[in-house]
């Protein structure tokens, strides 16, 4: 449920509102301040709310029920897109974030050499994968993780970037945070396990959320919802969950098998109609071919992604993990022409839900 308040309405007023549906219902608000107005957002079960008692009160203009599933993760609930701030580094919004590095981390010099060569090519986040999960028990599943966090520490120190890391298993979160991991990363097998993503909506650390290769995009966003909404069992709210969620597309598995994942380029202005969430998304994973990735990164951009995440490998011909579709050398040319894909484009069409006007060229 969203609560607008008439425009020029107080803050006391909007705080009267929130105090009623907290005491009357025990249902936890979060305020939005626009242009002008307020908007107040109501978290968990809102089907207990009497509309009218709400109605009633001095400065609120309408009440409306969100039916959509994901609402933490709505544009709905949450007009104005989200921009994380990662120190000196903004995620989100207008920006584009790029985030280069090894599929997984192999060995000390292998990750050193692959970080210092996504630096050179100028991207904005280091992935340092501690820990993979894969189809066949047989192959490459990463170091120990206490081995990988240090060499994964090593790398962050030596380029200066933030890091990322995927999460696969509760028991290793502790030692990601102790090891200062910047971001969180829930992989696409992942993606709907609840106990994993409710752990991870304790915490303020941001999370990046892989598109599952069997999500549709209700699932996706709802498990962003997960994340987001600090809702117990019961549907009421136990903690503030977490904001800094990120979304990051690969595709889906479908009967075409010339690619690794199927990878529909309409999605990308789709999810960012339907959420306020950064929008990143992976050419490596949806393209499985290096040889594709750099037109698949284009395309990602031009469709209005916010960021890309793709494999860069000093040596990919002896990678253990996924050597097909990292990039080396290349990575510097897709880092820039990504950059003026997106300044050249930005502004155009369907961003975030209203067709942006072009100033000065007459629309054409």
């Amino acid at each position: 449920m969203i609560i607008h308040m008439v425009e020029g309405a107080s803050g006391d007023e909007a705080e009267r509102v929130i105090d009623r549906i907290k005491s009357d219902y025990g249902l936890f608000c979060e305020s939005i301040v626009g242009t002008g107005s307020i908007v107040i957002g109501v978290k968990g079960i809102a089907g207990v709310i009497d509309e009218g008692r709400i109605s009633e009160l001095p400065g609120v203009d309408r009440v409306i029920r969100i039916t959509e599933k994901f609402k933490d993760a709505s544009r709905s609930f949450h007009p104005e897109d989200t921009v994380i701030d990662l120190g000196n580094l903004k995620i989100g919004g207008k920006n584009l974030t790029i985030i280069g590095g090894p599929c997984a981390i192999e060995t000390e010099k292998q990750a050193l050499d692959s970080a210092r060569l996504a630096k050179d090519s100028g991207v904005d986040v280091l992935r340092t994968f501690v820990d993979k999960s894969r189809t066949s028990p047989y192959d490459y599943r990463g170091l120990e993780i206490e081995k990988g966090l240090e060499i994964a520490s090593a790398m962050r120190q030596e380029t200066g970037l933030p890091i990322v890391s995927e999460l696969i298993d509760l028991r290793h979160l502790e030692a990601f945070l102790k090891a200062g991991i910047d971001i969180i990363q829930v992989g696409a097998r992942s993606s709907q396990y609840s106990p994993l993503l409710e752990e991870l909506s304790l915490l303020n650390v941001p999370v990046i959320l892989k598109h599952g290769m069997g999500n549709d995009l209700n699932e996706w966003l709802c498990a962003a919802a997960y994340l987001m909404s600090g809702l117990d069992r019961s549907g009421k709210p136990s903690h503030r969950g977490n904001p800094n969620v990120i979304l990051c597309y690969r595709g889906i598995r479908a009967f075409e098998s010339a690619t690794r994942f199927s990878a529909d380029i309409s999605m990308i202005p789709l999810v960012r109609m339907k959420s306020h969430l950064p929008l990143i998304a992976d050419p490596s994973h949806s393209s499985g071919d290096r040889k594709l990735v750099e037109r698949v990164a284009y395309g990602f951009v031009a469709a209005g992604a916010g960021g890309l995440e793709f494999d860069i490998h000093s040596n990919p011909e002896e990678a253990l993990c996924d050597g097909s579709q990292a990039v080396t050398h290349e990575a510097e040319r897709i880092v820039s022409t990504s950059r003026q894909i997106h300044a050249l484009l930005n502004g155009y069409g369907v961003e975030t839900g209203v067709s942006l006007e072009l100033m000065g060229t007459g629309g054409s």
